[in-house]
């Protein structure tokens, strides 16, 4: 989000309504965006955006030890425009095989029409698809394979066959379709379970250690992973950062009975998963789940006793919390607050 974000208007703790970007009150900006809610209400922001160009869809199986590789030539290839990976979650190749999916940007393509867009096709399908999945191994291997081998011929081509003749036998899409998805596909209304996301943010360079790690922790848990991705993060320079360099972000998509004994099996795959990122040089996503320690935490993120303290002296009297803030805070509670650095005069004012 940082890098999309030229600055926004902030109603601060004491009712100031102030403008925060790179320029102007730059500390303020650093922790509203990367805050959580914990620095004020934002009440307008400014986006940069980029054209709904059209792409050529594109895929490609490969061993996920050959993904640095390739990941290097995409990153290298001006024509793409998108790219993320899927993981195998079948037992027999559990994080071993992986489709690689990039979307290209041909010059002649950009005349074509954009149809708007619309609901998402065969969200009924995708969930029972992922439902079945969650029951046993066969089920799993089916999902895999059939996305290995029926799903791109099934793909939903928002540029008809009909005007992208000059492409040959490539889908286009504009690229709003790729980017948008179902929230009903990804609803889980079944009693007595409930899925969770997970995500970690890995150095490039130790990314296939990294798998090979959470393939073991995986089989020796029995975890029930539904889904697992991989995109390409740049540097985000907000405080808290979840990528201070370059890395990888591993999505994961797993699934748990909503019991104690369920959470507690959460808890203890979520601690792993914390301590193999950290092993790596990674980090994690805060929010999802409060399953980690606050030494788990700072190990994380060294620089959480100083984002505390900055909550403090930028809301000196807790008037903005929530359930994670209140979780760890006091953990880093005798870290003392800074001054308060001053706002950039002329800031117009409640």
């Amino acid at each position: 989000v940082m890098g999309s974000l030229r600055s926004v208007r902030v109603m601060l703790a004491d009712g100031q309504i102030v403008t925060a970007s790179r320029e102007e009150n730059a500390d303020l900006f650093r922790h509203v965006v990367g805050g959580y809610g914990l620095f004020g209400v934002i009440l307008t922001a400014v986006l940069d955006v980029v054209p709904n160009d059209i792409y050529r869809s594109e895929r490609q199986l490969i061993d996920y030890r050959a993904f640095p590789a390739t990941f290097a030539r995409i990153a290298a290839d001006p024509s793409v425009g998108l790219s993320y990976v899927h993981l195998s979650t079948a037992p027999g190749s559990l994080l071993q095989e992986a489709l690689v999916y990039q979307y290209r940007r041909f010059p002649e393509d950009q005349a074509l029409v954009r149809a708007p867009l619309g609901e998402v096709a065969s969200t009924k399908v995708r969930r029972l698809t992922v439902n079945l999945a969650k029951k046993n191994d066969v089920f799993k291997s089916l999902k895999w394979w059939s996305e290995k081998n029926i799903e791109h011929r099934i793909e939903t081509c928002t540029v008809t066959r009909a005007q992208a003749q000059g492409s040959g036998e490539a889908c286009l899409v504009a690229r709003n379709d790729p980017m948008h998805d179902s929230v009903a596909y990804l609803f889980n209304n079944l009693p007595g379970e409930t899925d969770i996301l997970h995500e970690y943010f890995v150095p490039r360079d130790r990314i296939v250690p990294f798998i090979d790690g959470m393939r073991r922790i995986f089989r020796v848990q029995d975890a029930n992973v539904v889904n697992a991705s991989i995109r390409a993060v740049g540097i985000e320079d907000n405080a808290l950062s979840y990528a201070p360099a370059p890395a990888f972000s591993v999505v994961l998509y797993l699934n748990q009975p909503t019991t104690a004994e369920g959470t507690e099996r959460m808890r203890r795959l979520t601690s792993d998963l914390i301590d193999l990122t950290a092993d790596e040089g990674g980090r994690f996503f805060l929010p999802y789940q409060l399953h980690y320690t606050p030494a788990q935490l700072e190990r994380s993120y060294p620089d959480i006793g100083a984002f505390f303290a900055a909550k403090r002296r930028w809301d000196p009297d807790g008037l903005f919390s929530n359930t994670w803030y209140a979780r760890y805070a006091p953990a880093f509670a005798k870290q003392p607050a800074a001054i308060r650095p001053s706002i950039t005069s002329g800031a117009p004012s409640a």
